[in-house]
């Protein structure tokens, strides 16, 4: 589909959830912003943005529920062209680089071949050892979890300091999750005898991968069993009780269970999609000491931090897949229906063309 020293490009455009993605051909190349960049883009994380996931909270697929699949902008690519003032700089053209995403990057509905860049400071150079497949996963799944990871690190440190042991509970073993995983046993649970980070998904299938990724203990959370069953089995899982949970998935039952198992002083961080409207006791919060903390996707500093974690090889990508970005529809369809484990990335456009 690349057009080597062409004008034109191609994109797959889809306004909704509710929709497939058409194939536009012979767009126009985006212009060079003043002070920016066009980027080709090689690798796009199967996500979708907020202008696409715009008035659909009352019919979220299961994939979204889940949070099989991200909300976000996930690109790493190959600098087309860039600014003069910019090129004896930072940045060249043939750089290999991730975006930050920009305000216009989370309201747009397509997967184009080539995008603007406004202000080059949100590039961040990829190194050669780092696969620009597993670089399209930072700037949204990746983030957001070195985000939650950061949040959670003290105040698991501080909790260890008065007791011998902390349960952290990770809710959704999709990419999040299984993104959180890997940072967390880098960053806070590298003694398995002082912290026990725990997954429990709805997915035995996910709940295998969570275990290969090297969390202490899995749940299975079937949506069949009895609310107090599962409640039971979560404790039993997690002697003492829960005292961190990092929930990506937000339903009003998965806050209801682990609020029911969250520790006297134990602390929420609620990440994902959470497009639920959810019933809280404000008493029953005040009288169990409990704190709710809302997650953002993190800062360009902390993507850049990432790269380096990456890039040193303190922590490997969860497990991911790639598939051709003309087999888009199918791969939404089934990441919508949780039949792909991990992440999906689609590869845009070739490298060498």
């Amino acid at each position: 589909m690349s057009r080597k020293r062409s004008s034109l490009m191609f994109c797959l455009r889809s306004n909704s959830v509710a929709e497939k993605f058409d194939y536009c051909p012979d767009i126009p190349l985006p212009s060079l912003p003043p002070g920016g960049a066009v980027v080709k883009v090689i690798y796009a994380g199967a996500c979708y943005t907020e202008e696409q996931l715009r008035g659909t909270s009352k019919a979220l697929t299961p994939g979204i529920r889940d949070n099989s699949i991200l909300t976000g902008f996930e690109v790493s690519g190959i600098i087309h062209d860039v600014c003069s003032a910019e090129t004896n700089g930072n940045f060249n053209v043939g750089d290999r680089v991730i975006i930050y995403p920009e305000k216009h990057h989370l309201t747009q509905d397509s997967y184009a071949e080539y995008i603007t860049v406004k202000d080059v400071n949100n590039l961040i150079k990829i190194p050669s050892h780092i696969p620009l497949e597993v670089a399209a996963m930072l700037p949204s799944g990746g983030l957001t979890a070195y985000n939650t990871v950061l949040r959670a690190k003290p105040i698991v440190e501080h909790m260890l300091k008065s007791q011998n042991c902390c349960n952290i509970l990770i809710v959704g073993a999709g990419g999040l999750g299984l993104w959180t995983v890997r940072l967390a046993k880098a960053f806070i649970g590298g003694d398995c005898n002082k912290v026990h980070i725990t997954v429990a998904d709805t997915s035995i299938d996910k709940l295998e991968i969570a275990q290969q990724h090297g969390c202490y203990d899995v749940i299975h959370w079937h949506d069949a069993d009895h609310e107090q069953y599962l409640i039971e089995r979560t404790l039993d899982v997690c002697p003492g009780g829960v005292d961190v949970v990092i929930d990506y998935v937000g339903s009003p039952r998965t806050t209801s269970r682990t609020l029911k198992v969250l520790n006297r002083g134990g602390v929420m961080l609620v990440g994902g999609n959470c497009r639920y409207e959810v019933s809280i006791c404000l008493n029953s919060l005040s009288k169990n000491q409990h704190s709710i903390v809302g997650l953002s996707n993190g800062t360009i500093e902390q993507l850049r931090e990432l790269v380096e974690v990456l890039s040193s090889g303190q922590v490997s990508p969860p497990t991911y897949a790639t598939f051709p970005v003309t087999q888009a529809n199918q791969v939404f369809q089934d990441i919508n229906e949780c039949k792909i484990v991990g992440r999906a990335v689609l590869q845009v456009s070739a490298i060498d063309d």
